[in-house]
């Protein structure tokens, strides 16, 4: 039985509501290396990034949940050591790590902007298949 209410889709299943629920977490602020340019190759660059994902909720429980706290910390980790050509490809990177977090995450939104003058921004959606 599907039920549309605010935004949320919902169903029952096997007596237990199952909801879709999106999480976002925004504005985390780290350094890392990215750029083609010779003065971007050695020295941190700050970037900021963001993500949502959409899993399916049954209870309220940490066991059953996504354990965002701990997706964040890991995901400023990689950042913060990964080295980069491209803010598209550092995008990408960061959506793969999250649909490989938990099997639970149906998708995926990122998005990662370099702090500089210009402040190029890169977005991307994907599906955990």
């Amino acid at each position: 039985m599907v039920q549309r209410s605010r935004g949320f889709r919902s169903y029952q299943h096997n007596s237990i509501r199952m909801v879709k629920v999106w999480i976002s977490v925004n504005k985390i602020l780290c350094e890392t290396i990215i750029g083609i340019y010779p003065d971007e190759l050695y020295t941190p660059q700050k970037v900021e990034f963001g993500f949502s994902f959409e899993y399916e909720a049954s209870t309220d429980s940490i066991e059953n949940a996504v354990d965002y706290a701990i997706l964040t910390d890991e995901l400023r980790a990689f950042v913060s050591s990964s080295k980069f050509s491209l803010l598209e490809t550092l995008t990408a990177e960061i959506a793969k790590k999250i649909l490989a977090f938990s099997f639970k995450i149906i998708r995926t939104k990122v998005y990662c902007v370099k702090l500089n003058e210009l402040k190029p921004k890169a977005e991307i959606e994907l599906p955990n298949h």
